[in-house]
């Protein structure tokens, strides 16, 4: 078993981890989050924050692991912290590090080792975020950058213990604690005994719209929208507090969700709170973003289990009668006809399926967002609907000087082709279809608005309300097939474009659709 390494200067990183006060501490959430995190993305079973001591390796957090700690001259990590970047053992016997190291030989039987180095807020570093697997595996680049990047919010985690610390180190001189906390992004507030505030940092100035003449001395209830939080109030009657949620209040009314951690100390012999708080808006947002598209996913999967069972029954029942029974050949290819038309149904029902899915699991990330030219987009889409028929009926008019679109030609021909072919088959042969392009303004920046107007017939208010709802279709009666998913997939794609659509409606008259569309050129 090779000899394990000592860093350079190893007395200062050991007075480093020591200070940080987290050494045989019990688990904390905050890490065991990220160690699970971990896991589950590079699919290991063993994932451990380990800290690396004079002589063993401790595991503040551990998955996948009984023990909590080994000795430091077995240790992975006591080599992988001697470099800055990631250490990787694709397979450990074949490495003569560790060829003959017990945890190889014997339990846990680490075949594949990957570690990332956790570095203090001096530099110094202070032990591993750490992967382990029991069979070989290779490690790509983009996988160590992941790893790198989880490894540092490790090391924040760690710099808050290090700045609690700081703060009782500087107890003598709030100046010092002030020059620590002035450039965190979390905003940070000095509370004394009966919770009025003493100091602020400028991240906290900016979550509540406030300058520090306004904060300082006003007292810290005041800026929550529900008083009944008293945590910051009663500093000896609550123990300190880790992630607090509440609602925030600024300067000029409006309420915000907050969340914030108080901790209590005694500061030149003074009774003191420091509270760390953070908006935590555009988190509630994405939160709620996904359960409204979970649910979303939840009512299309239920509709298009209904929507698949008839074509699906059909194909099923009139396929069983062709097999049992013999029919003349007229009523047999009146049989097979109406198959194939219910299995067309069926595939195209499928196919918008799965676009829909792609487009909202893709997101913005899936564009190819480029410079097009919007007549070159039009003359594309029209050539891509000849095989309808009937399309000689469409004109189009493109004013001068449009600015190219920033947008995926792709996704913007398919939402093109939906709102054309709709304009075809719900009105007359040989009506009118007008296609338009004119420069437009969206948020008073350029944009091209394109339009599609027919002489068809039309929608209520009612179905004009209901129209971007997958499987809705507003007239079941003209003869006209789809699968009610067309203008939905539409308004996904110009909404992922940053897009907007107006739709208007006559019942007898006809139906406009406006979409207008980024202008511009990719930055």
């Amino acid at each position: 078993m090779a000899e394990t390494p000592n860093n350079d200067d190893e007395a200062h990183r050991l007075q480093v981890l020591l200070n940080l006060n987290i050494l045989d501490t019990p688990a904390e959430e905050r890490f065991d989050r990220i160690t699970r995190l971990a896991s589950r993305l590079f699919n290991v079973p063993i994932a451990l924050v380990s800290l690396v001591d004079a002589n063993r390796q401790w595991f503040k957090s551990r998955q996948g692991l009984a023990v909590a700690q080994t000795d430091r001259s077995m240790s992975f990590c006591s080599h992988a912290i001697k470099q800055e970047q990631v250490m990787v053992v694709e397979d450990a016997l074949q490495d003569p590090r560790f060829v003959a190291n017990p945890l190889v030989s014997g339990d846990p039987n680490i075949r594949f080792y990957a570690g990332s180095p956790l570095v203090a807020p001096d530099g110094s570093r202070v032990g591993t975020l750490c992967l382990i697997d029991r069979a070989p595996r290779a490690f790509s680049a983009e996988q160590a950058a992941t790893l790198r990047d989880l490894a540092a919010i490790v090391a924040n985690e760690l710099a808050a213990v290090e700045l609690n610390r700081a703060i009782q180190v500087q107890r003598e001189s709030e100046a010092g604690m002030h020059a620590l906390i002035e450039y965190m992004p979390e905003g940070v507030l000095l509370l004394d005994a009966a919770g009025n505030i003493l100091f602020v940092n400028p991240a906290a100035e900016r979550i509540f719209q406030r300058t520090t003449g306004d904060l300082v001395g006003r007292s810290a209830l005041g800026l929550l929208a529900e008083p009944d939080v008293r945590a910051w109030a009663a500093p000896g009657s609550l123990p300190n507090l880790q992630a607090v949620e509440t609602v925030g209040r600024r300067a000029d009314g409006s309420q915000f969700p907050l969340e914030f951690t108080i901790n209590r100390m005694l500061l030149a012999g003074e009774r003191r709170i420091t509270a760390i708080v953070r908006d935590i808006s555009i988190r509630r947002q994405v939160d709620d973003s996904n359960r409204a598209t979970d649910e979303r996913r939840r009512k299309y999967f239920a509709t298009a289990t209904h929507e698949l069972r008839t074509p699906m029954a059909s194909v099923l029942g009139f396929s069983e009668l062709l097999l049992k029974r013999d029919f003349d050949p007229a009523t047999g290819r009146e049989l097979i006809e109406i198959i194939h038309r219910q299995a067309s149904r069926l595939v195209a029902l499928i196919n918008q399926l799965l676009d829909l899915a792609r487009i909202e699991a893709g997101g913005k990330e899936s564009l190819d967002i480029r410079a097009l030219a919007a007549p070159e987009l039009i003359e594309q889409t029209l050539a891509g609907l000849v095989g309808l028929g009937d399309t000689a009926r469409i004109q189009v008019t493109l004013e001068d000087s449009l600015p190219p679109l920033l947008g995926d030609a792709d996704k913007l021909q398919q939402a093109l082709t939906n709102i054309v072919s709709n304009s075809v088959k719900y009105s007359a042969p040989g009506s009118p279809i007008l296609l338009d392009a004119a420069p437009a303004l969206l948020e008073a920046t350029p944009a091209v608005a394109i339009r599609v107007r027919d002489q068809g017939i039309g929608m209520t208010p009612e179905q004009v309300a209901q129209v971007f709802d997958a499987f809705y279709r507003a007239d079941n009666a003209s003869g006209a097939t789809g699968s009610g998913l067309g203008m939905t997939i539409f308004k996904e794609i110009i909404d992922l474009h940053g897009g907007t659509v107006e739709l208007t409606s006559t019942p007898g008259s006809g139906t406009s659709i406006t979409m207008v569309l980024p202008a511009g050129v990719p930055t």
